[in-house]
C-alpha cells in the first residue's frame, strides 16, 4: 500500500534530521536542549497524529468524508455569521422597499415588525448575540446607557430562562431569516 510507504519515509526522514541536526556540546543539559526536545516531541507528535489521520481515511472514507464536510460547513457557517452591520443593511434595504408603497398598500405585519425594530434601535435596546456559527437578535430591557436601579440592578435584567421570549430574529448565513419572512409579502397582495 502506497500509504504505508509514505509512513516509512516520514520515519527515515525523522532519523535523518535528528542525525544531521544536533546541539553543540556546551548547550548540553541547558534550557536551550530542553526547548529543543519540547518542540521535538511537539513535532513529533503531531505528525504522527497527521500520519493516523490519513491512515483512518483511507480506511474509513465515508467517516473522513463526513468529518471533512461537516468542518467546511462550519467553517462557511462561522465565516458567513451575520453582524450588526449586516442586520442594518439588510434593514435599511426592506425599509427601502416598504417606503416606496403607500400606507394603504402595506402590509399592516411586515410594517409593524419594521416599526418595532426602528423602535429598539432607536432606544438602543437592541442587541446582538453572536454565537460563531449564527446570531441572535434580541431587545433589552433597558438602554446601555441608563444608569437608573432597575437597569442596574442584577435581578431585573432578562434572565436565562425567559432569554428566549425576547429573542426576535436568528442571523444565519448573511440573512436574518424572521425579517426575511416577515418581508416576503410586504405589499397588499399578500395571503
Amino acid at each position: 500500500m502506497r500509504l504505508l510507504k509514505v509512513g516509512s519515509r516520514m520515519t527515515a526522514l525523522r532519523a535523518r534530521l535528528e542525525e544531521k541536526f544536533t546541539l553543540p556540546a556546551r548547550f548540553k543539559g541547558t534550557v536551550v536542549e530542553k526547548w529543543a526536545n519540547y518542540w521535538k516531541g511537539l513535532l513529533r507528535d503531531y505528525s504522527e497524529v497527521g500520519l493516523g489521520v490519513i491512515k483512518e481515511s483511507y480506511s474509513k472514507p465515508k467517516k473522513s468524508i463526513a468529518y471533512g464536510t461537516g468542518i467546511v460547513a462550519l467553517y462557511q457557517m462561522a465565516k458567513r455569521n451575520p453582524d450588526n452591520l449586516a442586520f442594518m443593511t439588510l434593514l435599511r434595504k426592506q425599509t427601502n422597499r416598504m417606503i416606496t408603497l403607500p400606507p394603504a398598500q402595506q402590509n399592516p405585519e411586515s410594517a409593524e415588525y419594521l416599526i418595532m425594530l426602528e423602535r429598539a434601535i432607536n432606544q438602543k435596546k437592541l442587541r446582538l448575540l453572536s454565537l460563531g456559527f449564527f446570531t441572535l437578535m434580541w431587545v433589552d430591557l433597558y438602554d446601555d446607557d441608563d444608569c437608573t436601579y432597575p437597569a442596574i440592578c442584577e435581578y431585573t435584567t432578562v434572565g436565562y430562562i425567559n432569554f428566549y421570549e425576547r429573542i426576535i430574529d436568528v442571523g444565519f448565513w448573511n440573512q436574518f431569516w424572521r425579517l426575511k419572512w416577515k418581508m416576503r409579502n410586504y405589499d397588499i397582495n399578500y395571503l
